[in-house]
Formats: structure tokens, sequence, C-alpha cells
């Protein structure tokens, strides 16, 4: 339906960028990903932040790609050695959207690795309380 509204609309068609910030930690450092898609026209500025400022050199780019559909998409990267109180964001700037997306990287919450050991371990007893029940 997209492709259709686009080949429509030709060149003047606006649609605003879907923005997705991931993180992944590896030897000490912290590789941030922004990915942009869905967006048109082709022009879109993107680029990481550190609290409000642009200082995060950009570890890789991809160039702006076509989707099927007639959007775009793209992907930067940064790596960086990230301090307690800093806060990372992905900044994008495209001519369908009123003001400019500063979409922030939260880290992943301390909570759920304890969840999941303790989901793990309650597993495991009932399956150990079922298997005696059953073998006796």
């Amino acid at each position: 339906m997209q492709t259709a509204r686009l080949l429509y609309e030709g060149a003047t068609a606006q649609v605003k960028p879907t923005v997705k910030v991931s993180g992944q930690h590896k030897d000490g450092t912290l590789m941030l990903h922004c990915q942009v898609y869905g967006f048109h026209p082709r022009r879109v500025d993107v680029k990481w932040m550190k609290n409000g400022v642009d200082d995060v050199p950009t570890y890789e780019t991809t160039h702006v790609l076509p989707n099927p559909d007639g959007t775009y998409q793209i992907r930067v990267s940064a790596d960086v050695m990230p301090g307690e109180d800093d806060r990372y964001s992905c900044y994008v700037d495209h001519s369908s959207l009123g003001a400019p997306l500063n979409i922030v990287w939260e880290p992943p919450s301390s909570w759920v690795t304890p969840v999941v050991v303790a989901v793990v371990v309650v597993a495991l007893l009932v399956a150990a309380v079922v298997g005696f029940l059953l073998y006796r």
C-alpha cells in the first residue's frame, strides 16, 4: 500500500522515519546502533549525541539504501566508552518531521537477569518434584 501511495504521490510524498536504537557491550566498550527506516524523501541527517552534544565520532555509517516500498533506510553506529552519567541519543532530522527526533538509548534494566535466574530455578525445582512423585 505504501508503494502505491508513493508512486501515486510522486517525489513530493513525505513519510516519517521510524527509529530504533540498540546497544551491545563488547570488550569494555559499547557499540550503539541507530536504525532509521521507512522514510521519504531520501535526504536525512542521522548522528549520535552524548549528553545533548554532537561530539560522538561515527564508527560506521551505511549509505542511504532504498526499500522495496519506495522508502529509504540508514544505519549509523558509534563505539563509545560510557560513563555512569552519560546519556547517548540518536539525532534524526528529516523533512517529514516538524522538529528533529532525539531518541535516547536506555541500557537494559538490571532486574532482567535475576528474574530469569529465579524462573529457571523454580522450573527446575518443579520438574524435580514432579519427577520424584512420578518415579515413586
